[in-house]
């Protein structure tokens, strides 16, 4: 993958989150919680960042108005660094790692937030269920819901084949 001769040292050098379950609290304290755990975790503190990657996929109805999350990060933290937003659904936590890989910076904080059950169960099952796509899946039988148990079954598949 790398061109030979080269050697590249790329690692995680801590982690924070928050508990997970039905949370109340705006995704941004969240997200300053889980990385000022990590920051502590890594023994270094904001300033020593030199860029954010934040992997996040709310669903539309949150309860949460803002919606500029990077410009609110640059705020909450008091710094002035490229903050990028990778939406990705459900692969949004690994885009964002791929994308803090990519980026040529010593010390990327690479952040996740979802709030999938920060509104009812109806709310939250319509806007998984819009996933798949509606003109050539959903007329097949092959809803959201269908295509995630396909998907883990091809890797179940694919793992027990080592």
């Amino acid at each position: 993958m790398f061109p030979e001769g080269l050697a590249f040292k790329m690692y995680i050098k801590g982690v924070g989150m928050t508990k997970f379950g039905i949370e109340s609290r705006h995704t941004n304290e969240m997200l300053h919680e889980a990385a000022m755990e990590a920051l502590d975790d890594a023994d270094m503190t904001i300033e020593d960042i030199d860029s954010v990657v934040l992997a996040s996929m709310d669903t539309l109805i949150n309860g949460e108005r803002q919606r500029h999350t990077a410009s609110s990060l640059s705020s909450l933290f008091k710094i002035s660094v490229p903050i990028v937003r990778v939406p990705a659904g459900c692969g949004s936590g690994g885009a964002a790692l791929w994308t803090a890989l990519e980026f040529n910076y010593d010390n990327v904080l690479v952040l996740g937030a979802e709030r999938l059950v920060a509104t009812t169960s109806e709310n939250i099952t319509d806007e998984i269920l819009t996933g798949g796509d509606r003109i050539y899946e959903q007329p097949e039988g092959l809803i959201f819901p269908a295509q995630n148990a396909c998907g883990a079954a091809a890797h179940d598949e694919i793992r027990h084949d080592y």
